[in-house]
């Protein structure tokens, strides 16, 4: 997977459980910033696979304002990256990458994007 926003004061490799969203998502409808949920999902701890975000350019502050609770996922997994996706993950401080990802656990490689099933 391609790296696209690398987050700073983070572990290098992590192993968590992939969240997969099957359908486009908007930060400002689909996520509730006070609880980490995505789509009815928790995802906090855990990496988000989706293939992209639809919506308001308020989606990257509320992505922010998860951050300053600790309700955001270790990383972010999208087939399409678009600005509002990177200015979020920028934002909350969580690592992006464009590719694609199934469920199941993984140690993924925060600085390379490489990863291995659990």
């Amino acid at each position: 997977m391609k790296p696209v926003v690398r987050a700073s004061g983070v572990k290098r490799v992590v192993r968590a459980e992939v969240v997969k969203i099957t359908q486009p998502v908007s930060l400002l409808g689909d996520f509730d910033p006070e609880t980490g949920r995505l789509l009815g999902v928790d995802v906090v701890g855990k990496i988000v696979a989706l293939p992209y975000v639809k919506g308001s350019t308020v989606g990257p502050y509320l992505m922010w304002s998860a951050s300053r609770r600790g309700k955001i996922p270790l990383a972010v997994v999208a087939e399409k990256p678009d600005l509002m996706l990177v200015t979020a993950c920028v934002l909350a401080n969580v690592p992006l990458f464009q590719g694609v990802m199934e469920e199941g656990c993984v140690e993924l490689d925060l600085e390379s994007g490489e990863y291995v099933k659990c």
